[in-house]
């Protein structure tokens, strides 16, 4: 055979692929596994939401009862800075909205709720930078503070209820330029607070003008304070002095509720003070969404705001107060200022307040999805329910006791 006869057959291979068949059944298989896949994760998916929204409100609950706990430990700080007198009048104030057994602070589905379900809290300071001074009583009359008698009320003490004018004598051996500074501390809006030297009366009032030196910033002997007036209230047979009928003048209700320790007569023995307050409260701009805020007032009473928490449903603050009768304290927090007693009845004053005890209750928000179906115990609402509660004994509140 000759070499042109032969034929080199080429080698055969055989290279199959997926048939149509194969194709749409792992299609099938992969569609059953995808399904089952993010139908599970769309079941837990709510949970996970639900989780991180409950995580955000407790962290959220939590940090505003440390920020609390940070300022009533305060409360009553710097009453008398530099001076020497183991008393002061209030360092909590305590606004409570009673709702009755029977009554309920939330309407609507889902639940709104009102102001009846909030408390108020002031935490009262005085402005550390700013000097206590006496007030005088005639800046006039050379020697005329020395004829003051601590009568109430009495012509011969600087009387909050027949005048606007107040006079403080700065500190013995100040400089022009220290007085026009102390009179700079003063502006329009600030709180001052009267306090008899013994701490048994107190007052405050408002600024309707800028502190300013007297008789002039050149020639200053004293500082010329301008502020709103107080009033009388009259309970039987007792007449209440110092009293403020309007938050203008007492925004922080101090002395908006008539009390014993509240007057009107403070001579040149007695010690006027710049207080600064940090108040919590409730807004409810939205009343879907109950915000609390932390309000504090600056140098020149401009109040600094700052949001804590979110859909804050309850804000409940009670006091154990001071018992004169056995020096020691109620066993039980009284959750209504009208209604103070230890040993016998003493409403609304806050100079016997010792301990505070705070519940603040918040929720994640609302689901309106008509597929969730969880409902709380605490009002049946479509959200989770946290609370959180803490007893706070301020450090400067037992120093005369």
């Amino acid at each position: 055979m000759s070499n042109s006869q032969i034929e080199i057959q080429p080698r055969q291979t055989h290279e199959a692929g997926f048939t149509l068949v194969e194709l749409l059944v792992a299609a099938a298989i992969f569609i059953i596994i995808s399904a089952a896949a993010f139908s599970l994760m769309a079941q837990h998916q709510p949970i996970f939401n639900q989780q991180q929204n409950l995580a955000e409100v407790n962290i959220a609950l939590r940090n505003a009862v440390a920020q609390m706990e940070l300022d009533v430990a305060n409360a009553g700080a710097n009453y008398y800075s530099s001076v020497n007198i183991p008393n002061y009048p209030v360092g909590v104030v305590i606004k409570n909205n009673v709702v009755a057994s029977s009554g309920d602070c939330r309407t609507g589905t889902p639940k709104v709720y009102g102001a009846n379900c909030f408390d108020q809290m002031s935490i009262i300071t005085a402005d550390i930078r700013t000097t206590p001074m006496n007030p005088s009583i005639n800046p006039v009359t050379p020697g005329g503070d020395s004829t003051c008698q601590p009568i109430t009320p009495t012509t011969n003490a600087t009387n909050t209820r027949t005048s606007t004018v107040t006079y403080l004598i700065p500190p013995m051996g100040s400089t022009t330029a220290q007085i026009n500074a102390l009179a700079a501390r003063f502006n329009n809006g600030d709180q001052i607070l009267f306090v008899k030297n013994d701490g048994s009366q107190y007052t405050t009032v408002a600024l309707t003008a800028n502190g300013a030196a007297y008789p002039n910033a050149t020639s200053p002997t004293y500082i010329k304070l301008t502020h709103g007036a107080t009033t009388t209230y009259v309970s039987g047979a007792t007449t209440y002095y110092g009293y403020n009928t309007s938050a203008t003048n007492d925004p922080y209700g101090m002395t908006t509720n008539a009390n014993s320790m509240i007057g009107e007569g403070y001579c040149s023995t007695d010690y006027v003070l710049r207080i600064v307050p940090i108040t919590y409260k409730v807004d409810l701009t939205t009343p879907s969404n109950p915000t609390l805020l932390r309000q504090v007032a600056g140098q020149t009473q401009t109040i600094a705001q700052q949001t804590l928490a979110t859909q804050i449903i309850g804000l409940k603050i009670g006091a154990s107060l001071f018992n004169n009768v056995n020096d020691t304290d109620t066993t039980t927090y009284s959750f209504d200022a009208s209604s103070y007693n230890n040993g016998t009845s003493v409403p609304y004053n806050y100079t016997l307040v010792r301990s505070v005890m705070i519940s603040l209750i918040g929720r994640t928000n609302p689901n309106p999805d008509p597929t969730y179906v969880f409902r709380n115990s605490f009002d049946n609402g479509a959200y989770v329910i946290q609370g959180v509660s803490a007893v706070i004994n301020p450090r400067n509140m037992s120093m005369n006791d």
